[in-house]
């Protein structure tokens, strides 16, 4: 088949624009092979889009898209090429078959595909590279349609998304391009390790379900390391040769924490016999603390000192762990300027109270028993904040005083909780406090008031067990209200309702049928 040379002098420059590729910063006047006027005319329309597109055109707006290809069968003769091989109608018609002899070859009335364009083309979307799709939905070009697609319409869609935009290098199900699905979460690290899949991006943890095998630095939202999970057994072996191991563990806190890096994990093994860990460990650096799996270790606090004290360098990540008897009027946790997480603990019968927050400090408390002890709190806010949620404080009947106290509590919420008292005097002296879908003794609010205190209530209310025993007060089992972002369990790990609005038990213990 013959080809010709395609100038300037023989075609407008619109027309040479519309066939000749490179006409970006090079402006090179080779050829588009892919352009039915360059192919094989109306067959590569034919080939290409079947009998939607299936006339050539060499010339006017419809020459811009889809290679040439249109719909309606051209009247312009002089833009028309049937047979391509760079030739209009008037240089060869050979390769089709005037249909009355008149050589108008259509229907004479010039007036296009009706689109109100009369260039027949259906143009939108048509593109010869990615540049030419602006629209957001639809970025890439298909180069075997010419048609603008989105990224699931792609040969490689990942690749593709990484050559648009290196900040979103996924392509998720809908066809767009995002940071991550659930599926690929190669871009989440450090502090967003996680993949929002709704969103498409990474975002920091919030959960220490999120860090697999590991737990959730809460404070800046990365995972720590699992190279850095020590574990601490203080009758598992020999101390001596102890390197923080499973096998060959820690035997006090304080050693494993002289032995650990920034961000650490320890998993805490209980001691034969419920004996208590007697250490009085002041953190100054993050450091979660888990109890091992189904094991219950206790912490007591020692000479006039409590358990734990964070710093105002610390961050304390604690779950599963008893705090009980610390001695010489120590609370059991001190929070002096640092910051603590504290879920599905329990924190009870230490001699100077149970929590203190004070010099700034801040604690979130979730699914955890509280108590206090002769005049002291379960909690008292000296100076701080508190997020208190699904959690059961009480003071023991001894000389009185409140469960929670704080000198000022514009920073203290409270949750989804039960406070209660074994003494007359109310169990709630905090002012500015805000209380919500709660139960107390006292009328508070739209708080289900229980009345007077019957101990019977919970399982060993001395003891600190805060279990709900029978014959509790049936208003406990909905005077909460599950919203998303709750916990998913109680203290013991028995399943809330997890759904949003849903009415639920208050405290840390729901009741199984």
């Amino acid at each position: 088949m013959h080809h010709q040379h395609v100038t300037l002098a023989t075609f407008g420059l619109g027309f040479v624009a519309s066939v000749l590729i490179g006409l970006g910063a090079c402006q090179s006047l080779e050829p588009n092979e892919k352009h039915c006027f360059n192919a094989n005319g109306n067959e590569t329309c034919l080939e290409r889009y079947g009998d939607e597109r299936q006339y050539c055109v060499s010339c006017g707006d419809a020459t811009y898209a889809n290679f040439g290809c249109v719909s309606d069968e051209p009247t312009d003769l002089s833009c028309y090429s049937p047979c391509g091989g760079g030739e209009n109608y008037d240089d060869n018609s050979t390769c089709i078959e005037i249909c009355d002899g008149d050589g108008d070859t259509g229907d004479g009335d010039g007036d296009g595909d009706g689109d109100g364009d009369g260039d027949g083309d259906g143009d939108t979307g048509g593109c010869m590279e990615d540049v030419d799709c602006t629209e957001a939905g639809s970025p890439f070009c298909n180069l075997d349609t010419g048609e603008c697609v989105a990224c699931d319409a792609t040969a490689e869609p990942d690749a593709s998304c990484a050559s648009l935009d290196a900040g979103t290098p996924v392509c998720d199900d809908a066809g767009s391009c995002v940071q991550c699905t659930l599926d690929v979460q190669d871009a989440c690290v450090d502090t967003t390790p996680v993949c929002d899949a709704d969103a498409g991006a990474c975002v920091g943890c919030s959960d220490h379900a999120q860090c697999s095998d590991s737990a959730c630095n809460l404070a800046d939202g990365s995972c720590i390391d699992q190279g850095n999970i020590i574990h601490v057994d203080g009758d598992g072996g020999d101390c001596g040769m102890a390197d923080g191991s499973e096998v060959m563990p820690y035997c006090t806190i304080a050693s494993a924490i002289e032995n650990a890096d920034n961000a650490t994990l320890i998993i805490l093994h209980e001691q034969d016999g419920d004996a208590p860990y007697l250490e009085a460990t002041t953190l100054t650096q993050p450091l979660a603390l888990f109890a091992a799996d189904g094991e219950r270790p206790i912490l007591q606090g020692f000479d006039s000192k409590p358990a734990i004290t964070v710093s105002s360098t610390g961050d304390l990540f604690m779950r599963g762990i008893t705090i009980y008897g610390s001695p010489n009027n120590a609370e059991g946790l001190l929070i002096d300027g640092g910051a603590a997480w504290v879920e599905r603990s329990r924190i009870i019968n230490n001699t100077g109270g149970g929590i203190t927050v004070d010099n700034a400090g801040s604690l979130v408390l979730v699914n955890s028993f509280v108590s206090g002890s002769a005049s002291n709190p379960a909690l008292s806010v000296d100076n701080g904040s508190c997020d208190i949620s699904y959690s059961t404080l009480a003071t023991l009947p001894a000389v009185g005083g409140p469960s929670l106290a704080c000198i000022d509590g514009a920073n203290t919420t409270v949750r989804n909780s039960i406070i209660v008292s074994a003494h007359a005097d109310p169990e709630v002296d905090c002012s500015n406090a805000t209380i919500t879908d709660s139960a107390l003794e006292m009328v508070l609010g739209d708080n289900v008031a229980l009345g007077d205190l019957d101990i019977n209530w919970f399982t060993d209310y001395l003891q600190g067990d805060f279990h709900l025993a029978p014959g509790y007060p049936p208003e406990l089992d909905t005077a909460a209200i599950w919203l998303t972002g709750d916990p998913s369990t109680d203290i013991d790990g028995d399943p809330r309702p997890m759904v949003d609005g849903t009415m639920d038990f208050a405290g840390a213990d729901l009741v199984v049928p």
